[in-house]
């Protein structure tokens, strides 16, 4: 299954979905009717998902965001402690 971005390390992986904005074809609430299969996919398989969302016009979609958040391992916004905790989140799951 694709991913925005895999990080691996040996066997371990995580996958990252990246989102920055809503545009016309609603790629967060793509992302959020996906969330749940593929953290369970994933999951059941011994690897990880994180997810990077940040622009005010994903934040206008509550319910997209709650559910993403639902079916993360990790959710962080683009800033720099937040890309720590995702760092952080990185370095513990592919020990």
């Amino acid at each position: 299954m694709p991913f925005d971005i895999v990080v691996t390390k040996g066997d371990k992986r995580v996958g990252i979905e990246v989102s920055f904005q809503v545009n016309t074809n609603s790629t967060i609430e793509r992302k959020a009717g996906q969330a749940a299969e593929r953290k369970s996919l994933l999951n059941a398989a011994g690897y990880k998902i994180a997810y990077v969302i940040d622009g005010a016009g994903n934040f206008q979609r509550s319910a997209a965001i709650s559910t993403i958040c639902q079916y993360s391992d990790c959710t962080v916004a683009y800033s720099d402690s937040e890309l720590n905790i995702l760092a952080d989140f990185l370095s513990e799951s592919l020990l």
